[in-house]
């Protein structure tokens, strides 16, 4: 396996590849999350250009959102790539009650989502966003060892908006 070329658009076993995004975090990154992160945006400009992801080709023809339900909507679109790659993941996609100004994907069932991935998947939707000419930039938190979260904050417009 380490002699095949690694395609993102493929599915490995998730052990198998956590090892091998940990081996080059490790190597080449030296555990730098920006490392992980550039991985990411590299490896979701590969998917664009491939075309093989209808979610992507949405992703940078829709228009800007003028609504929080729009907003929801889109992103929960945009999840069904990481659905496609990450079978064993559960997804919400909601807007943080507390805070009101931040849109929140969790990944649950995430024991197995490692750390590498969890930054590598920030430059991943960070990618997407560059493409859509949003400045906006995704974050991510592990709040248990099953629970990844990757909140965005909301632009003005649409933090008291429906």
């Amino acid at each position: 396996m380490l002699e095949e070329k690694v395609d993102i658009g493929r599915w490995y076993p998730i052990q198998i590849f956590c090892e091998l995004l940990d081996l080059d975090w490790e190597l080449g990154g030296r555990r730098d999350p920006n490392y992980m992160q550039e991985e990411g945006e590299q490896a979701a400009e590969r998917l664009f250009q491939s075309g093989i992801y209808q979610q992507l080709n949405y992703a940078e023809r829709v228009e800007r959102v003028r609504a929080r339900d729009a907003l929801l909507r889109q992103a929960k679109l945009i999840t069904t790539i990481t659905g496609t790659l990450y079978h064993f993941l559960e997804f919400q996609v909601r807007l943080d009650p507390e805070s009101g100004g931040e849109l929140e994907i969790h990944y649950g069932n995430a024991a197995a989502f490692s750390e590498a991935l969890r930054y590598t998947t920030e430059g991943f939707m960070n990618q997407i966003h560059k493409r859509q000419k949003s400045p906006a930039q995704w974050a991510s938190k592990r709040l248990r060892p099953d629970l990844v979260v990757f909140p965005l904050p909301l632009p003005q417009r649409l933090k008291s908006g429906t």
